[in-house]
């Protein structure tokens, strides 16, 4: 019954129509930001996972240098490894700080 109220007092006042409108806009984007933070977790938990894979291709060239003729080749191609192990951790600790703060940088948590 308070429910046909609601929609009856809505009906007859303009304001209170766009009130409501705004209450529902406002926790439509909320459910979008968090659906946001929750994207940027998974993807810094990804470049994490990524930053591991290059880890172990940086070791991988590094035992095939101890081994090989073309050492310095290898050596070249495990710094280039390591390197790309440091951008995907400085990605993910980026998308990790973008989830702990609001749209204006603010920080939530």
């Amino acid at each position: 019954m308070a429910s046909a109220v609601k929609v009856l007092a809505a009906e007859c006042d303009p304001h209170l129509r766009r009130a409501e409108e705004a209450v529902l806009v406002a926790r439509h984007a909320e459910r979008v930001r968090q659906h946001v933070r929750e994207a940027q977790r998974s993807a810094a938990d990804s470049m994490d996972r990524s930053a591991e894979s290059q880890d172990r291709a940086a070791r991988s060239y590094e035992q095939g240098a101890q081994h090989s003729k073309r050492g310095d080749e290898y050596r070249q191609h495990a710094a280039r490894h390591r390197q790309f192990a440091e951008e995907d951790r400085r990605m993910a600790q980026r998308l990790r700080e973008m989830a702990e703060s609001d749209s204006t940088g603010i920080t939530t948590t």
